[in-house]
């Protein structure tokens, strides 16, 4: 599921705690709010005001997704890890329970999604073999 903008983290945070993360990766440095609220309309985020964005920057730092420093009379946020250190976390506490709990089922069911598509099943074939190589080294 993704949001509006296509974040891709509503499974895992809030739609506009997603657009809001997806906006501090996309600056790639220390923000301020407003330069936050500025790339999310940039990105075509739906009007926010000032306050809210700060509430849920603050409660992202809260959550250990935001680092924060002062600078100023205010202060500077920057993402705690990239978007794929992000991903790969998400993705794990979503898929670790099932493996650990319902592996068969969780199999099918990658192999029914996989099924019809040659490249996708290349993909992960790809991936199986980079692992295994790297797990040998």
């Amino acid at each position: 599921m993704t949001s509006r903008t296509g974040a891709g983290f509503d499974f895992v945070l809030g739609p506009l705690e997603s657009e809001i993360m997806e906006a501090a990766w996309s600056l790639g440095r220390w923000a301020c709010v407003g330069d936050v609220l500025d790339e999310r309309r940039r990105r075509g985020g739906a009007a926010t005001t000032y306050s809210t964005v700060k509430n849920v920057m603050a409660n992202l730092h809260e959550k250990g997704h935001l680092r924060k420093r002062p600078a100023g009379k205010q202060n500077e946020f920057v993402p705690a890890v990239s978007r794929e250190q992000f991903a790969r976390r998400a993705v794990g506490r979503v898929v670790d329970p099932l493996l650990r709990n319902h592996r068969h089922p969780l199999f099918a069911h990658i192999v029914d999604e996989l099924l019809d598509d040659e490249q996708a099943i290349a993909e992960f074939e790809a991936l199986i073999a980079e692992r295994r190589k790297a797990k040998r080294t």
